[in-house]
């Protein structure tokens, strides 16, 4: 049975890489267009010298664009997701009104902590080159493990198959790594020659087959090497919502297993810009070369023009030597208008004309982008914050809390949602709901009223999660105003009345507070 298992998933990826090859060929297509290495042609190595475009706007929007949606799915100073509790949970808790500000202050740092996991992992360089693949190719494969960095797979090599409502059936993933490599126990496991005896560069292909289980709910992940099904660390069963493998696209076709990239929607375009760029480039570079044309009765021989010195005399007629002329100025002239056409349709396409300089970005601008993406590229932001954001959020709020680093909820919060796209960025609009409250409420009754309801404990706790910086220590509890009064009115006492009134109040309080626990205690 193992073996049929095994033998089942090499079929399946050779299979599914027939259907796979012309979405490969697109890519390597829109890869010789903007840049080369990112989708090589299969057997290409580190030595391989690639073939240069002849324009740089293909590459250049191609970073930009993918910089923009890491701007808009992954900002660096805002949370791209937040964790929500359903009101009727709420509205269970006891006092639930003076716990809100308490319970948005531990959501807050869950949301932190996950970020920093993020940020410790290497996340956002692999996530800015899933961008690209995604631009590129449509497609890219995006592995977040429990440990260690994530990685991000070439659509050359893994395939998938999903049905018809787009839900994921199989995954084969192909990786080759050095047989020196592998551990002694799978050395023996596939009897293969051992790692001592093989050579330093053989290589050996590892099937990593994902696939469906008969409920529907769990994915199944098994290895092979060589036919041998393998217990590598990544084995095991895997909830449908956690799966750590991620098989992303970039657009969503019925009926079809895998996205079509951005720029093949451009092709056209940026294979024309680059024959009429490498056309004017060359025709440039003629007309730039000098060449006289000496006349064949000429009483000057080309030999005395080429030896005579710069500002020296020959004796000839002036119409004997001329400059050899192209004439083709019109001609250059209609091709630059062509490519100044072409360059802007380009620029609007890849929104080249909409970036704001600086380092740091307002959740009201993160909001302007991700609305410019959807419009400018049909509701992109729209399918990643389904299909990217969110299972990155799951995955890295599984992976804190494995390794117990997720900051604990109030005991009586038995669950959370995590909310992604556009209403992941509601902390920022809360911030600006509480100061249009306090604001508008300061126009209408006035401060002193605003100052006589407001409870300014429970807003300290709501800004501060809004903004998302840690509240620990920063503010003062009840119990620390309460005292710090206290001592206030003592020591407006102590001026008014002298020290022996205070003495006497002390020990009034004392034998109060002594008398209260007399009446707490239990009859024996």
């Amino acid at each position: 049975m193992p073996d049929t298992e095994v033998v089942s998933a090499k079929a399946l990826y050779e299979t599914l890489a027939t259907e796979r090859d012309p979405y490969i060929k697109r890519a390597v297509r829109a890869a010789e267009l903007t840049v080369p290495y990112l989708f090589p042609k299969v057997g290409t190595t580190g030595s391989t010298t690639f073939v240069e475009p002849n324009q740089s706007l293909g590459a250049r929007g191609l970073r930009h664009l993918a910089s923009k949606l890491q701007v808009a799915l992954f900002p660096v100073n805002a949370p791209f997701f937040k964790y929500e509790i359903d009101d009727l949970a709420l509205a269970n808790l006891a006092k639930a009104d003076n716990k809100r500000g308490e319970i948005e202050k531990a959501l807050s740092a869950r949301e932190r902590a996950v970020l920093s996991e993020m940020n410790g992992s290497m996340f956002r360089p692999v996530s800015f080159e899933v961008f690209r693949q995604l631009l590129l190719a449509g497609n890219c494969l995006l592995h977040i493990p429990k440990k260690g960095k994530p990685r991000a797979h070439r659509l050359s090599s893994y395939v998938v198959q999903r049905d018809a409502s787009g839900t994921i059936l199989d995954i084969v993933l192909l990786e080759t790594i050095a047989r020196t490599a592998l551990p002694a126990d799978i050395m023996a496991k596939i009897n293969a020659v051992p790692a001592a005896e093989a050579k330093r560069d053989a290589k050996v292909d590892i099937y990593t087959h994902i696939t469906l289980d008969e409920t529907g709910q769990k994915y199944n992940v098994t290895q092979q090497i060589e036919g041998v099904l393998i217990e590598g660390e990544a084995s095991g069963f895997y909830p449908k919502d956690k799966l750590p493998w991620i098989p992303l696209r970039f657009t969503y076709i019925e009926g079809e297993d895998y996205g079509r990239g951005f720029i093949d929607e451009y092709i056209g375009d940026l294979a024309n810009l680059d024959a009429l760029t490498a056309a004017l480039r060359d025709g440039t570079i003629q007309g730039a070369k000098v060449i006289w044309l000496v006349a064949p009765n000429s009483t000057v021989k080309p030999k005395q023009l080429a030896d005579a010195a710069n500002g020296g005399f020959v004796q000839a007629e002036a119409n004997a030597v001329v400059p050899l002329r192209l004439d083709k100025q019109s001609d250059f002239a209609v091709a630059e208008r062509m490519i100044g056409s072409i360059t802007e349709r380009l620029q609007l396409a890849f929104l080249l004309h909409s970036q704001r300089e600086g380092e740091r970005v307002t959740a009201e601008e993160i909001k302007f982008v991700a609305g410019e993406l959807d419009q400018g590229l049909g509701g992109v932001y729209s399918l990643l914050a389904e299909e990217y954001q969110q299972p990155v959020a799951v995955l890295y709020s599984a992976r804190m809390e494995f390794v117990r680093k997720v900051p604990p909820l109030p005991k009586e919060i038995t669950s959370t949602t995590i909310v992604t796209g556009i209403d992941a960025l509601g902390r920022g609009s809360d911030l600006q709901k509480l100061d249009t409250l306090i604001a508008g409420s300061n126009q209408v009754v006035g401060p002193e009223q605003v100052g006589r309801y407001l409870n300014v404990g429970e807003y300290f706790k709501r800004r501060g999660a809004a903004i998302g910086i840690d509240m620990g220590g920063l503010i003062k509890s009840d119990e620390e105003i309460a005292e710090a009064d206290q001592q206030a009115q003592m020591m407006a006492l102590a001026q008014n009345l002298g020290p022996q009134a205070i003495t006497q109040m002390g020990g009034m309080a004392k034998e109060q507070m002594n008398q209260n626990a007399t009446e707490g205690e239990p009859n024996g």
